[in-house]
């Protein structure tokens, strides 16, 4: 599976100015978790899914694989919202009693997981519309041009850098014991899961020695320097842009104050 830079790279809307991308893809954000509305925060999602796979040019397969990693973390993170315990157990859905009272899912406690879930969702896929079109350069190059301090900016770099060097590193230990046969059978697969775990701090460590070094070689002096492209960002319209926002701000609006669900 290609890393969120190699999408961003070969994205359709790679040479268009990360500002406008920018513009186009956080004020729903902020929208969304104002709202606190499902209806509305699927509207966000299928808008921002629909602009990486049709604008991007990103397949939904590889989409849908890149959504499922938080989207494992908040089932279970908000599954934990629904869950509670009561003395009375008609207050719940659905119930076991544990001692002198009882555990379950209540229904505003479904419902306010339900919220969370599709507000968390909307705002992962309007950075995912920023991650999947604009390479991390362009960002840095951004984020100077309005004056972001310059050792933030290395520091962001440098742990995006680390960050997929250390997935890296434990695919390639995966795929060597996959080989080895070290997941054939249960407790295979717990030995061999167990080493990838103690080995991959040590491994990433030494990878990201080895990676300063290198950059260090190269005249390394606390500033990392990419070429901008020579035939300049493409500017799209900023009516479009502002006509989108603000039809999602009337939706918003109308979410907040109850008009629809």
């Amino acid at each position: 599976m290609m890393t969120l830079d190699e999408h961003a790279a070969r994205s359709r809307l790679r040479d268009v100015a990360p500002g406008f991308k920018l513009l186009y893809a956080l004020p729903p954000i902020a929208m969304a978790l104002w709202a606190n509305s499902v209806p509305f925060s699927l509207l966000v999602f299928g808008l921002m899914g629909a602009s990486i796979v049709l604008k991007g040019g990103v397949r939904p397969a590889d989409y849908l694989r890149w959504l499922l990693l938080p989207a494992g973390f908040l089932v279970i993170g908000t599954a934990a919202v629904a869950v509670d315990m009561s003395a009375h157990p008609e207050t719940f859905v659905v119930s076991a009693p544990l001692g002198g009272a009882n555990i379950g899912v209540t229904a505003t406690g479904v419902a306010m997981a339900a919220h969370l879930c599709f507000r968390a969702l909307a705002s992962v896929s309007c950075l995912y519309f920023v991650a999947f079109t604009t390479p991390v350069a362009d960002l840095g190059r951004s984020m100077a041009a309005v004056g972001v301090p310059a050792l933030f900016i290395e520091m962001t770099l440098l742990v995006y850098r680390f960050v997929f060097l250390l997935f890296g590193t434990a695919s390639e230990i995966a795929t060597a014991q996959r080989s080895r046969l070290g997941y054939a059978g249960t407790a295979a697969s717990f030995r061999s899961l167990a080493s990838l775990a103690s080995n991959l701090f040590v491994f990433s460590a030494r990878r990201s020695e080895e990676l300063y070094v290198a950059m260090e070689c190269r005249g390394y002096d606390g500033a990392i320097r990419v070429l901008a492209p020579s035939s300049g960002a493409r500017q799209p319209s900023l009516a479009g842009i502002a006509l989108v926002e603000a039809a999602l701000l009337c939706v918003a609006i109308a979410a907040h104050s109850g008009r629809f669900f």
